[in-house]
């Protein structure tokens, strides 16, 4: 079965295309929802003009597709991949590259960085469980982009635009019910008042989790997994003329998966609370110049509680980190081909309020008496602070109505590790009404977070020497309209990534020199009366250039199928078969390679049943098939079992 459906995807791609305007000028007047982005350059732009990976997920898609949050979502996409870590994290593997925290994959909510997470990276920790209600679109750019973005914009850039008040203009109320007692609420209210705009929206989470038992952990023992969750998130935006205000607060606690060393036990809790508020202001200056300026606060804090072995090592830590931002922005359009975005920012970032207590010896581990205070202690996490400043550039010229030439470049100046230039550069070309051809290349970097450079304790040390990850992305692609129903798209791609930081004994060093090459195709076919049937598919080496040696851990084959049917005007069902294939393990652990398996998901929406009233049902994993991600060497035996088949219902109702 996975045989065939790899050899299914090969001819095909997928492509949202339309054919290319004559000028800058007349470009805004017919973007629709599927031919324009706003990530790639921060101004809005055709889709297919623009040279970048681009991959737009609508609210359409992600509302019948059987998806409980935005890892769920990502996982559909070609070129992406999400497993499961020792903790309760999953990981965003972007074309062959992953970590424990995704911290190379810059998340962003309206063009707001999501990574205040300083000490480790990454903004899973707060928002791998994000509800989808509040989800206008996303969009997702694959591959580096801190010519535009900076830091942390390394593998991927994921933009989840939320909707506006006249997209809700009333409010929405949902209630879902799913397996592991699973409970979510959510409250979406939207409504525009002359030139006053109102969006607000409540999402309430329980869940127990899928509970698995393990055979056997770290420590020979056996037991069930506790990967619970308990979450409140809350967002608001208002707007007024062109001043905007948009704030947003998350309130988390989980349970833990195997454990932080992979050591089973039933005490460790994690909890971290994130907050941020912007106000924006855009103008137009003149006809040809726009302006767009904001001020930011971000504030992330985690409390957590560690059982390293049951009845054993405990330890209560937590930290805050604080973002605080300036940035502002313009674009200058001249004689309606050319297009110049010119922006500064500047950041301070801080570190603070440390807590650090256990009942073991950091030097040695033995075991003590009671819980021993160690925060501000060498042993603890540093309280520490650094400044950042940016600017950027970024060109867009149209030598023709067929094609379009992208530059850029933006340099940052860090104060504690150093400074980075990114450039990228692209061509976008009509070589007809039919085919699009994109050739791209791009640079990106990943600073260092805080853990990496100031921790000091006996188990991992920090280094103030590190320097900042990077990448050289090349790219091409070509988007074919087959005929009037049928699109597809090739991409081809080749990353090289060096000074990666890599734990060399006790300490973080600059060592690690990876490639990644690869192929995504992807393809939509629409049949009658808003059905379709899309496909994806992955192909991916990933190779440590030090040892000739592939990733452990990464699957080289991946896809995707579906097929949304609309059986009648109210009643849609869609169908998503998602393909994985074999994991191949890291040097030196002796294992089988972890099996390819298929997974079928289904779902059924009927819609106006009663008034403006929504059901949802949906089965994933329908035929219940035994499957696993790839755990760590030498953390546990047994791998990571996913979940099996589970069933949800979702009541929204719109007043």
């Amino acid at each position: 079965m996975n045989k065939f459906a790899i050899t299914f995807f090969i001819p095909f791609g997928f492509l949202f295309a339309n054919p290319f305007q004559s000028t800058l000028e007349n470009e805004i007047s017919w973007l629709k929802e599927e031919t324009f982005v706003i990530s790639s350059s921060k101004i809005k732009e055709n889709v297919d003009k623009t040279p970048s990976s681009i991959y737009i997920i609508t609210d359409e898609m992600i509302r019948t597709m059987n998806a409980n949050n935005i890892m769920d979502v990502l996982e559909t996409v070609p070129g992406i991949g999400i497993t499961q870590s020792n903790i309760f994290l999953k990981e965003i593997e972007v074309r062959g590259i992953k970590d424990w925290f995704s911290k190379q994959v810059l998340f962003m909510i309206d063009g707001h960085s999501l990574d205040a997470n300083l000490i480790n990276g990454g903004a899973t920790w707060s928002f791998d469980s994000l509800n989808l209600d509040n989800i206008s679109r996303i969009e997702i750019i694959k591959g580096p982009a801190s010519s535009v973005y900076g830091a942390n914009a390394f593998t991927a850039l994921i933009n989840i635009i939320t909707k506006n008040a006249s997209e809700i203009n009333g409010t929405i109320v949902k209630t879902k019910i799913a397996s592991f007692n699973t409970r979510e609420a959510n409250l979406l209210h939207g409504k525009k008042y002359d030139d006053i705009s109102v969006l607000f929206n409540i999402n309430v989470q329980k869940s127990d989790g899928d509970q698995q038992f393990v055979n056997k952990d770290v420590n020979s023992q056996s037991a069930y997994t506790n990967p619970y969750l308990k979450k409140l998130s809350a967002h608001l935006k208002l707007s007024y003329k062109d001043f905007y205000l948009s704030s947003m607060f998350s309130k988390r606690e989980d349970g833990q998966y195997y454990g932080a060393i992979g050591g089973l036990n039933d005490e460790t809790q994690t909890k971290n609370d994130y907050f941020f508020t912007e106000l924006k202001h855009n103008t137009n200056i003149t006809k040809n110049l726009h302006l767009t300026t904001r001020l930011y606060t971000d504030k992330y804090t985690f409390n957590n509680k560690w059982e390293l072995k049951e009845g054993g090592n405990k330890m209560i830590n937590g930290i805050t980190n604080q973002k605080n931002g300036v940035e502002s922005f313009s674009s200058y359009k001249i004689n309606n081909t050319y297009k110049i975005i010119i922006g500064a920012m500047y950041e301070k970032h801080k570190q603070y309020n440390d807590t650090t207590i256990q009942n073991f010896n950091p030097v040695n581990f033995t075991a003590l008496p009671t819980m021993t205070n160690y925060s501000g202690s060498q042993y603890s996490f540093p309280n520490i602070s650094r400044n950042m400043w940016a600017t950027y550039i970024n060109n867009l010229y149209d030598f023709s109505d067929d094609i379009r030439l992208t530059v850029g470049a933006r340099y940052d100046k860090y104060d504690d590790f150093g400074s980075n230039v990114s450039t990228k550069s692209g061509l976008a070309w009509q070589i007809n009404p039919k085919n699009i051809f994109k050739l791209m290349y791009g640079e990106g970097f990943r600073a260092p977070t805080f853990a990496e450079l100031y921790n000091s304790n006996v188990v991992i040390s920090g280094n103030t020497t590190l320097k900042a990850e990077k990448v050289h992305s090349y790219e091409t692609s070509l988007s074919t309209q087959v005929s009037k129903s049928l699109k597809t798209k090739i991409t081809l791609f080749n990353n090289n990534y060096k000074d990666l930081i890599v734990q060399s004994g006790n300490i973080y060093n600059n060592v690690g020199k990876t490639n990644t090459r690869g192929l995504e195709f992807e393809t939509k076919y629409s049949l009658n009366r808003g059905s379709y049937f899309m496909a994806n598919y992955t192909y991916q080496e990933a190779k440590d250039k030090l040892t000739d040696q592939d990733l452990p851990n990464i699957a080289k084959n991946k896809g995707n199928l579906f097929l949304n049917y609309r059986l009648t005007q109210n009643i849609h069902l869609f169908n998503h078969l998602f393909i994985k294939g074999n994991t191949q393990r890291a040097r030196g652990d002796n294992r089988t390679r972890v099996a390819s398996f298929a997974l079928l998901n289904s779902s059924v929406i009927v819609k106006n049943l009663y008034k403006d009233l929504e059901i949802k049902a949906s089965i994933n994993n329908v035929l219940n098939k035994i499957t696993y991600d790839p755990s760590n060497d030498g953390l546990t035996e047994d791998d990571y079992k996913r979940t099996g088949r589970s069933l949800s219902l979702e009541l929204t109702y719109k007043f």
